[in-house]
């Protein structure tokens, strides 16, 4: 009997607890206005001045502006959790035309020239065929 009243309690509490919560709760909306005034006056500006001292016109500016990078990453998710305007895409868009202007020179990662393979390759393929002949070398100088 002691069981079942206590379990009722604890079943009443959790419901209790429930309800309050959802009762007061609020919808918290993306205040986009904020968003975009705040990224477009404030971070975005910044980075560009940043970028301005780069050579970003002629060549990748990659691994010297990964800070600056950075500092703008930081700057619009802190904008974005003030005005609750978690939404991937948001972001997404801002970097994506930050992209177009400032790393179009940047290619993807391409294949190493020829010689660069033939020296990760071939000791290793000379290792596999010289194997067994050390192999049968050192077994029959001991027999």
């Amino acid at each position: 009997m002691e069981w079942s009243v206590s379990s009722v309690f604890a079943t009443a509490f959790v419901i209790c607890l429930a309800s309050a919560g959802l009762n007061g709760t609020r919808v918290w909306r993306c205040d986009r206005a904020t968003f975009d005034n705040q990224v477009h006056n404030h971070c975005v500006p910044l980075y560009k001045q940043k970028m301005a001292g780069s050579n970003y016109q002629k060549e990748c500016p990659w691994p010297t502006t990964k800070g600056h990078y950075t500092q703008l990453d930081m700057c619009v998710s802190e904008v974005a959790k003030r005005s609750r305007c978690v939404e991937p895409s948001l972001k997404d868009e801002i970097f994506l035309e930050l992209h177009r202007t400032y790393f179009s020179l940047c290619f993807f990662m391409q294949d190493p020239g020829v010689h660069v393979t033939l020296l990760l390759v071939l000791p290793c393929v000379i290792a596999t065929f010289l194997f067994p002949f050390c192999c049968v070398h050192l077994t029959s100088a001991t027999t």
